[in-house]
């Protein structure tokens, strides 16, 4: 194996020129674990050994968010050679401009098109994510809102619990706001209350409440029989 003297020559020179701590960039080329190894753009495109990445916590609760290949990020050596030194985090560069994002947004997007981002002026939090959501609890899960909540599909909603109550007026329309129609599968009992249908009809079977004959009319005060249909 030939021994490369003019590598080992620049980073010799690149040791002698680092002796105290110093501020470098350049643009990660490898990450393994929490590590990324990074290429110095002062350094003769040499590339460090894995650096440490700087988290928000790491301890009992972990936020953890790593670089890309070809991230431009900044570095800081302790002056003791590539080995001693800690990536401090992205920056914006040719490649990756500054987006002007407004100061009171704070967002996160991601390359599949996935938006997340909170305006505190405008009070809104908003999320376009590019894929399914799944939210997951031990306990109990609340949303309440001051006003409207709505929940659209495009396919199909559905409400799976041993119990489902609801608490409210109960109005029924299409998707377009016009009387709606549906499907009761099993028995049902109004405990409370009564059934108005002052428009249309009800339909038990063949038999209409509105429509239907008896068998066995007669005049005075006997009953009739059961309903014929109608």
């Amino acid at each position: 194996m030939k021994f490369d003297y003019a590598a080992l020559e620049r980073r010799i020179a690149a040791l002698e020129a680092n002796r105290g701590a110093s501020l470098r960039f350049g643009k990660v080329v490898g990450v393994t674990g929490g590590a990324a190894r990074v290429q110095l753009a002062d350094g003769q495109d040499m590339v460090s050994a894995p650096l440490p990445t700087l988290q928000r916590r790491v301890l009992k609760d972990q936020e953890i968010k790593l670089p890309d290949d070809g991230e431009p990020v900044a570095c800081l050596f302790a002056g003791q050679g590539l080995e001693a030194g800690v990536v401090l985090g992205a920056v914006y560069s040719k490649a990756t401009p500054d987006p002007e994002q407004e100061r009171q947004v704070e967002f996160s997007r991601f390359s599949d098109g996935t938006v997340i981002f909170y305006d505190r002026e405008a009070h809104k939090l908003y999320a376009d994510v590019k894929g399914d959501v799944d939210l997951k609890t031990t306990g109990t899960a609340t949303i309440k809102a001051e006003k409207e909540i709505l929940a659209e599909s495009q396919i199909n909603i559905t409400l799976r619990a041993p119990i489902i109550t609801l608490a409210g007026l109960l109005r029924c329309t299409d998707k377009d706001g016009n009387p709606g129609s549906g499907t009761l599968l099993g028995h049902y009992r109004i405990e409370q209350g009564g059934l108005d249908v002052p428009d249309a009809d009800v339909t038990a079977g063949a038999v209409s409440v509105r429509g239907h004959i008896h068998k066995g009319v007669q005049p005075g005060s006997s009953t009739t029989q059961e309903p014929v249909g109608g």
